[in-house]
């Protein structure tokens, strides 16, 4: 619905800076593969664990990471319509060298068990992309008027607040496990 109303006013000639497509470029076409890569692996792991409560966090989180690349690739055919670049995400994926060294961390969290996967990515990416990439792209949407992004971008923030949840609970079910497992999460 926020991109759909974005389309309907024409919000892609609200932007006040044209150097803030390129950001959103790089933004999209790098974090929208990712986005779906989650949801692939929360899919996995949660068929892999044995608790009810686990395989319900994996299989939420790997709902909330499928809408989140859905809503992106949704922005990036809109974007597409008048500007170059967004073309074909999935070939820049494994083409951009920006995108080297997620994509590989992703790949090995995938091909690790379950809890390295969740710790990976609950733990470790999640707190990456929420603290460091989520909340200053969503204060530069504003800044060059891309409400659109900003309305969708405080909605996953909230998800990525619970994902980073999930990843402590993995981190502190793992250290009470085992005094023998401190010395390798602190690894």
């Amino acid at each position: 619905a926020i991109i759909d109303a974005f389309q309907q006013n024409n919000g892609q000639f609200n932007i006040s800076d044209p150097r803030y497509l390129n950001t959103l470029k790089l933004f999209l076409t790098g974090v929208s593969p990712l986005e779906y890569a989650a949801h692939r692996g929360y899919a996995m792991a949660g068929r892999s664990l044995r608790g009810v409560g686990a395989r319900v966090a994996c299989q939420m989180q790997s709902i909330d990471e499928l809408r989140h690349a859905q809503t992106q690739f949704h922005t990036i055919s809109h974007f597409n319509k008048y500007f170059n670049g967004l073309h074909d995400p999935q070939h820049m994926h494994d083409r951009v060298w920006y995108l080297s060294v997620p994509k590989s961390y992703f790949e090995d969290a995938m091909s690790a068990g379950p809890f390295e996967f969740i710790t990976a990515i609950s733990f470790s990416f999640e707190y990456v992309l929420t603290n460091l990439l989520f909340m200053p792209f969503m204060s530069g949407a504003a800044y060059n008027g891309d409400m659109a992004t900003v309305t969708f971008g405080f909605s996953a923030q909230s998800d990525e607040s619970r994902h980073m949840t999930l990843g402590l609970e993995v981190v502190k079910f793992i250290l009470e496990q085992d005094p023998d497992n401190v010395p390798i999460v602190q690894k």
